[in-house]
């Protein structure tokens, strides 16, 4: 099942949400055991700061990412990884910091930040320094065990950001926020095209490309002609018809999870609707004809 972040976070027994304000949250994750090849999309700009065992990340390019202890990095709005957590001879533990654009606006204007280094990449990863290790290390005793209000989860985000922006190349910073901004809102016809056959929701897909459900609708439907439903339920179901004539060896469970679909029952029916014909009598139609 694939992690919509910090969505899923907010329900997840592992993490403590330390200050919360709507997709702006600051968490507290910890865990024993090792988790390998999660999924999982950021549905809002983020960074996150191992404090023991490693993180990795495989993103979409296939480029891995290793953050040991002590180190944080930046993960972009929208961005598909598969993930490794690892813990040391104790426990996985990490701080996320979630970030909304207009927390990010604030800090570009201002500080009167501008890029212009082209070298610098969006998925920045750092080493702490002594002002960030103190500021991270006083989160849990003062804010670990209270609900503390809203409107502190901005105040931190941006006391973060400035201590980080004392650690690095200031244009790199700039850089990195800058890419990061600029994702706020998605093609959605690129980010539907590449990602209809992950197993997300309507509500995911809106999350991720920086709208509302209503105006995800709206606009998918302005650009594309139809409503994403139907869309999506087209494209699935056209690619499970040609992972099962190319590939007589294919299991059906494998055709629906490769192509979105959770719930087989739901998957069968609605290939037999559109193809007057179940996966499975198909697979074997193609098995027959294999063998003539």
């Amino acid at each position: 099942m694939l992690n919509i972040l910090p969505q899923r976070f907010y329900e997840s027994p592992d993490v403590s949400k330390l200050m919360v304000d709507g997709n702006a949250c600051i968490i507290h994750k910890k865990v024993l055991d090792s988790i390998y090849s999660k999924e999982g999309y950021v549905s809002t700009h983020a960074i996150t700061a191992v404090l023991k065992g490693k993180l990795r990340i495989e993103l979409e390019d296939h480029n891995l990412l290793e953050v040991q202890k002590n180190q944080l990095i930046f993960l972009p709005k929208g961005l598909y990884s598969i993930s490794d957590i690892v813990p040391d001879d104790q426990h996985f533990e990490a701080i996320a910091f979630f970030f909304t654009k207009p927390i990010i606006d604030q800090f570009l204007e201002v500080n009167k930040m501008q890029f212009t280094n082209d070298r610098c990449i969006s998925n920045l990863k750092l080493d702490f320094n002594d002002k960030i290790s103190t500021f991270i290390n006083t989160l849990l005793p003062l804010y670990g065990e209270q609900k503390n209000p809203s409107e502190l989860t901005h105040m931190k985000l941006f006391e973060f950001l400035h201590l980080i922006n004392s650690t690095v190349d200031s244009t790199c910073l700039a850089h990195a926020l800058s890419t990061l901004n600029n994702k706020e809102k998605v093609g959605i016809k690129s980010f539907m095209e590449n990602h209809f056959h992950k197993p997300l929701t309507i509500e995911d897909y809106a999350y991720l490309t920086g709208r509302s459900v209503a105006a995800f609708r709206r606009d998918f439907k302005r650009m594309v002609g139809t409503s994403p439903k139907k869309w999506l339920i087209e494209k699935r179901l056209t690619r499970a018809h040609d992972i099962l004539k190319s590939d007589r060896d294919q299991k059906i469970t494998d055709v629906a999870y490769d192509v979105g679909y959770i719930n087989i029952p739901h998957f069968i029916k609605a290939f037999h609707k559109k193809y007057k014909i179940t996966p499975k009598q198909l697979l074997m139609r193609h098995q027959e004809a294999m063998l003539v």
